[in-house]
């Protein structure tokens, strides 16, 4: 992912199809361009591109609200570890929800990640200095130390 850089022109596009969590239609596609992990944002400014958005006119989302996942204790007596990925929808409101796994670990794993996030709350994004909803990717990593 290349630097941070957020912007939005008026042809971005917005989700809609049956194939999507119903939440998600009406909000800003960014899944290929923006990536969140713990409180870091990253922006691929190609894919932000290509998404229709331009410099200067978007605000990324900042979480100001969540704790870290809780390690289940069973997964880690089994030494499961791994990446899960997730695409969650960032309401204008700053509320995470309508999330869906793309990237599985382990069941147990995989619903510490998913309820983690679902309690983080943002500082939503904006689009032209008004608040807006994305669907951006969310990356958590499971290691044991």
């Amino acid at each position: 992912f290349g630097t941070l850089a957020w912007v939005m022109a008026s042809t971005a596009v917005a989700i809609a199809g049956d194939e999507l969590p119903r939440q998600w239609q009406g909000a800003l596609d960014l899944r290929k361009a923006v990536r969140i992990k713990s409180e870091h944002v990253a922006v691929d400014q190609r894919e932000l591109e290509a998404a229709g958005v331009e410099p200067g006119a978007f605000t990324p989302p900042k979480r100001v609200k969540g704790s870290p996942a809780i390690y289940p204790e069973s997964a880690a007596r089994a030494g499961a570890q791994g990446l899960v990925r997730l695409e969650c929808l960032i309401k204008h409101s700053g509320k995470v929800e309508a999330c869906r796994i793309t990237q599985k670990v382990r069941p147990a794993i995989d619903q510490a990640a998913e309820e983690a996030i679902r309690h983080w709350k943002y500082e939503p994004a904006r689009v032209k200095e008004e608040p807006a909803s994305i669907v951006a990717e969310f990356v958590m990593v499971f290691a044991l130390r």
